[in-house]
């Protein structure tokens, strides 16, 4: 059976407009697979994980555990889920023009030379990932416009790794006067919803 990893940075648990918005999609991709195959979806909940962002004694440890060929180390539980994952699904809110931190501290310990990407011998990135799709989910109580910095750094990432399609579904306009919130949300998912 597939594998349909979430990556959850949403901060706010149940009163997020992104983790709704990212649980409407998530649905969409069920029904739309119901037929042929379904995905076993697999949920890293960034906000009750231990994360912390890589010091020089955890950077040592890393490049001891690499030389030593200990790729099944906890240390890269959250690369080989990212490589062995059929599809990604990544709900992060717009926050300071990109996403909370826990994001970023996730990714830099998804980004493992040798189980995410490794290089070839002319020094070009070869991904290492198995999946094709990558959805970024986030919402925004104004328009992003241009700073769109999120989603573009995620998407150069996952390219890094191998997925070449990245999606962007996004709600915006949230906070504006008369704005119909759930409409938005829904809205926002139309035609973001492949057959896999």
């Amino acid at each position: 059976m597939p594998t349909l990893l979430f990556i959850n940075a949403c901060v706010r648990g149940r009163d997020s407009r992104t983790l709704a918005l990212a649980e409407h999609l998530l649905a969409c991709i069920k029904e739309v697979n119901s037929h042929d195959m379904a995905f076993q979806i697999e949920e890293i909940r960034l906000s009750t994980e231990n994360l912390l962002p890589l010091n020089y004694e955890r950077l040592l440890r890393r490049e001891e555990l690499l030389a030593a060929g200990q790729l099944g180390d906890s240390m890269f539980d959250y690369a080989n889920a990212v490589a062995q994952a059929d599809m990604l699904v990544i709900a992060a809110p717009y926050w300071d023009m990109s996403f909370p931190a826990s994001l970023k501290i996730f990714f830099e310990m998804a980004s493992v030379d040798g189980i995410t990407f490794t290089y070839a011998e002319d020094g070009t990135p070869v991904g290492l990932s198995v999946a094709e799709d990558m959805y970024y989910v986030t919402t925004s109580g104004g328009y992003i416009g241009d700073c769109n910095f999120g989603f573009e750094y995620v998407s150069a990432l996952c390219k890094l790794y191998g997925i070449q399609n990245t999606h962007f579904v996004s709600a915006q306009g949230l906070d504006l006067d008369g704005a119909d919130v759930q409409a938005i949300l829904e809205e926002a998912c139309n035609g973001e919803i492949q057959h896999y």
